[in-house]
């Protein structure tokens, strides 16, 4: 199983790339060159989502030619792609924040800080179990694989608003339950072939955790962490 996962997960990531393009291409590439009311916060976190699907594109493809120590040194470079991809997050999230209070209330403003803030956190622990857990190549490969099960979000989410004028809520449902349900038949493939279930539960868990959090952006507890969040850290 493991063999066919690694031959072909490549696939899967350039149709990534390929959903990524189709939903930014309305909404950020067609701005070229002048990109106005993009800051460079989005342009930087475009190219450092770019480069991590790049990366998380060669990586097996590497592994199926059996250039093993090729992808040892490669994935070296997701010790700097990652922490800018997340600090990319976090720089987008403020700015969008800042944004969001010309034209709306700061409970309003809070309300939206999940998208994008939610993702600082669970890239981070994707990535980190996945270095921690490097030796171990069924968890290595789930971990980083479900980074790019995460990154198919924003791209869909946003050819499915400009493609078929969905509403954001109903898209962000639709993401949520359609990333982890992937997810959740990895995982049962895996209990089914008598491997851990550790690595796709944990990726559940974040995704049930953004759910909860965007479903309660509102409330009293959220209110007050994004306040805390903001003053701190923005």
């Amino acid at each position: 199983m493991e063999k066919a996962i690694h031959n072909r997960i490549g696939y899967f990531f350039i149709l990534l790339l390929a959903i990524s393009f189709l939903g930014f291409y309305p909404t950020y590439l067609t701005h070229f060159p002048t990109f106005s009311g993009f800051t460079s916060a989005h342009h930087f976190h475009g190219l450092m989502a770019l480069l991590w699907i790049l990366l998380l594109i060669v990586q097996p493809f590497l592994i199926r030619a059996k250039q093993n120590e090729l992808h040892r040194q490669v994935g070296k470079l997701g010790y700097i792609i990652m922490p800018l991809l997340v600090y990319s997050l976090f720089w987008v999230s403020k700015v969008t924040y800042f944004k969001n209070l010309q034209t709306m209330s700061e409970a309003e403003a809070l309300a939206i800080l999940p998208n994008g803030t939610v993702e600082v956190f669970d890239f981070s622990i994707l990535f980190a179990l996945g270095m921690i857990y490097r030796k171990n190549t069924a968890y290595h490969l789930r971990f980083l694989a479900s980074t790019g099960l995460m990154m198919l979000g924003p791209g869909l989410g946003r050819f499915l608003i400009t493609t078929f004028g969905l509403p954001f809520p109903v898209v962000l449902l639709f993401i949520i339950l359609s990333t982890t349900g992937i997810g959740l038949i990895w995982m049962i493939l895996d209990i089914r072939n008598k491997k851990s279930a550790f690595p796709m539960a944990i990726f559940i868990l974040l995704g049930i955790s953004a759910g909860f959090i965007n479903a309660n952006s509102s409330s009293e507890w959220w209110q007050s962490f994004g306040k805390w969040w903001v003053n701190t850290l923005f």
